[in-house]
Order: C-alpha cells, then sequence, then structure tokens
C-alpha cells in the first residue's frame, strides 16, 4: 500500500531536500484559478518538495566579480535537475502502485499581475491558464510560511529553496502546517531591497486555524530590479547605456511591463543578451537572468536568519515525515 511516507523518502532520494503534502480540502476557499482540481479533477493530494540554492552561488554578485552563478545555479540547470529527477521518481512511484501524477507549473504571482486570461474553451470551463500558487502550496504542505517579503521561508533553508508540484488522485497523510514563526518582521529585506519593491500592505491568508501573512510585492520594481535594469542592483545597464538614468523608485510598471521590457533591453545590454542567449540553449526561452542576487529579499533574510540560530542547518531529507 502507498504510503505518505514512501512519497516523501521517493522525492528525498531522487534529488529534492525537503518534501510535504497537503489535501486538496486545504485549497478549498482559494480563487478556483489556482485550485489543483481545476487542473486535475481527480487530485486528492498535492505533494510539494524543493531542492536548496547553494549559498555559494551568491558570492560573485556579492563581491561583484561575477553574476552568473546565481542565474546558473540559483535558476538554471544547477536546481531544476535535482528537481526534475525528484518529479520522475515521484510520478513512477505513484504509476506504479495505479496512481496518476500530473505536474503542475506553479506560478509567484497568483495571476494578478500577469496578462490577462485567454478566453475559456467552453461553456462552464476556466481559461487555459491554470496555474497553483507555488508558495501558498509549499504552506499547505507543511514546508514553511510566508516571509514578510513574500520569499518562502523553510526551518531548514530560510529563504533558499526552489520547489515543484505534482497533483495526483492518490489519498496520502497531509502533513501539519507549520505552527512555529520563522520570520520575526526584522524588515531586512525590506531595507536591503534595491527595487524598493518590499514591505507594502499586509496580505494574508488563513488556513485551517493558521495565518500566513506577508508584505504586498510592488512586482514591477521587483522585476525592473530582477532583470538588472536598476543601476543601484547591477552595474551593466551604466556601462551599455550610460544615458538610462533609471530611478527605481518613481517606476510604475507592472509585473508583465517590466518582464516585456527586460526582453527589449537585453538586446542593448551585453551581459544581459549573453545570458538570454545561455537560457536559450539550455531550454529556459532566452529569458534574461537574475541579476539583481535577491540581495534583501534571500541574502539579508538569509544571514539574519542564520545570525539568530533560526534555521535547522539544511540536513538533507530532514523536512516532514
Amino acid at each position: 500500500m502507498l504510503t505518505a511516507k514512501m512519497v516523501k523518502d521517493c522525492a528525498i532520494r531522487g534529488g529534492a531536500d525537503i518534501c510535504g503534502i497537503a489535501s486538496v480540502e486545504r485549497f478549498q476557499d482559494g480563487p478556483p484559478e489556482t485550485h489543483p482540481t481545476s487542473l486535475f479533477p481527480d487530485a486528492r493530494s498535492v505533494i510539494v518538495y524543493a531542492s536548496r540554492i547553494l549559498k555559494g552561488s551568491y558570492k560573485g554578485i556579492q563581491e561583484g566579480t561575477d553574476w552568473s552563478t546565481y542565474w546558473i545555479y540559483g535558476y538554471g540547470s544547477g536546481i531544476y535537475s535535482s528537481l526534475g529527477s525528484a518529479t520522475g521518481a515521484i510520478a513512477a512511484l505513484l504509476e506504479e502502485h495505479g496512481h496518476e501524477a500530473v505536474p503542475s507549473p506553479g506560478g509567484h504571482t497568483l495571476l494578478d499581475e500577469a496578462p490577462s486570461a485567454r478566453e475559456p474553451l467552453g461553456k462552464g470551463r476556466l481559461p487555459p491558464c491554470v496555474m497553483l500558487h507555488m508558495r501558498v502550496a509549499a504552506a499547505l504542505a507543511g514546508l514553511g510560511e510566508f516571509g514578510w517579503s513574500k520569499v518562502f521561508l523553510t526551518p531548514e533553508f530560510g529563504p533558499r529553496q526552489r520547489f515543484d508540484i505534482l497533483l495526483t488522485d492518490a489519498e496520502l497523510e497531509p502533513d501539519p502546517l507549520l505552527r512555529e514563526p520563522i520570520c520575526d518582521r526584522c524588515m531586512a529585506c525590506v531595507r536591503e531591497c534595491p527595487g524598493r519593491a518590499l514591505g507594502g500592505e499586509r496580505e494574508s491568508i488563513r488556513v485551517e486555524d493558521r495565518e500566513f501573512a506577508w508584505g504586498r510585492v510592488d512586482c514591477g520594481k521587483c522585476k525592473v530590479t530582477h532583470w538588472g535594469l536598476n543601476p543601484e542592483a547591477s552595474p551593466f545597464i551604466r556601462k551599455d547605456l550610460p544615458g538610462m538614468h533609471m530611478e527605481v523608485e518613481k517606476t510604475t510598471y507592472t509585473w508583465y511591463e517590466a518582464y516585456r521590457l527586460g526582453f527589449a533591453l537585453s538586446e542593448r545590454i551585453d551581459y544581459l543578451k549573453l545570458i538570454a542567449n545561455g537560457s536559450a540553449e539550455h531550454g529556459q526561452g532566452g529569458r534574461p537572468g537574475s541579476v539583481c542576487g535577491a540581495v534583501g529579499c534571500i541574502q539579508a533574510c538569509n544571514e539574519h536568519l542564520e545570525g539568530r540560530g533560526r534555521l535547522r542547518g539544511g540536513v538533507k531529507g530532514k523536512g516532514n515525515g
């Protein structure tokens, strides 16, 4: 008989560092475009697993010498290869026990910052853009909580991980929600963000008897900075576009406008063009890379949490289970 422990052990052996499980009932109050059964009507359990972002991948940005290591090992094949291996291993295990396994391309912006939804495929159908919210799913699977920056925090790695999701019709025992808070509202993320994107109006969700809260993110300012178009976050725009004087705190881009701006300007900024071409070669769609280095939302947060001894040290397999 398939058990939750078998699934989580498989995820760890397959390459993930932590794994948790949520029941679909925990998603009942969410919008339909982010509900598991809108993507897979027979879903009964949501399996969420993560691989850590190596601390060393930030070193080149910290020293001002190499911006590529974070893009390669924090975003690219360096981390998603392990997640992909875990996905294959879990899916195979589920299918061997007669269950379906449906991967979900989870997102982080709850669709409200993305382009307008397309028309439904038929009467009574949702538009073809159903996407689970990655951080909500991770919280409901008991893996951690939202930091004030909205970046997800786990007891093992703080803000340093990326997630994948599998939906299944197997009824698996869900993990309990995290009870002990990780974020202590130190606001280091807000102070150190070069995009001035963090610390907005309080937002929250309530599940069972637990509330998860964070500060609203200005996704336009975040994306402009993420792409390296904010001169306070990277040196490349000053070098190749010396006449462009962007004051990020005055920008009013939406997430999608900033997203498109990054694609347009990456052709005119040598380094951004280089890593965009590199991402195309690795099957990542030719996107400009993450140049900001997550200075506030990840680096400053991680330094604070480690300094306060609030993390477990990141022993592989020490997640729920």
